[in-house]
């Protein structure tokens, strides 16, 4: 008879408590992903996720990243020197399907550098040669899902099309 009494107590204290936040809706969140994406070199880059701070639009949000690869050195006749790199911008909008589900997607653009001296360096004391650099850049798009575990693990997989590959994520979120 007492532990249906207190239960009862409880669930009349809460409620005023619970109607209060129903009615403000979800709270605004922040990710910060850690992203991992098997391109044609593996690329490791940090992602920026915050929700909407309106609450008319409280499910919307949007993303920044950006990845790049380590410097390939390529090799080419001596003195000369080369190496490669790849980079990734990715930056669009996130909606929440529910508190901890939601999905995204945007433009993302890959970039490939292929920097090169010219086989010349100037004859003074300490002379470096001239690097140049030589940009490819392809546009597209992403579709993925964010997952909310817990309270502050997020976990994210998706696809690019401008790097023709998966992007994995792991993160925190406040």
């Amino acid at each position: 008879m007492l532990k249906p009494l207190l239960t009862a107590i409880l669930l009349m204290a809460a409620t005023p408590l619970l109607a209060a936040d129903q009615a403000q809706g979800p709270s605004p969140k922040t990710a910060i992903t850690l992203d991992y994406i098997p391109a044609e070199s593996a690329l490791y880059g940090i992602t920026l996720a915050p929700s909407h701070y309106d609450r008319d639009y409280a499910n919307w949000g949007y993303y920044l990243g950006y990845a790049q690869s380590q410097k390939r050195d390529i090799a080419v006749e001596a003195p000369s020197e080369a190496y490669s790199q790849d980079k990734l911008w990715r930056f669009g909008l996130s909606y929440g399907l529910t508190d901890h589900l939601s999905l995204y997607g945007g433009a993302s653009a890959y970039t490939q550098e292929y920097s090169y001296t010219n086989n010349i360096s100037p004859r003074i004391v300490d002379g470096k040669p001239t690097w140049e650099t030589e940009r490819e850049t392809r546009w597209g798009g992403e579709l993925g899902v964010r997952y909310r575990l817990g309270r502050h693990l997020v976990l994210g997989l998706g696809y690019d099309s401008a790097s023709q590959s998966a992007l994995f994520s792991l993160g925190y979120s406040n």
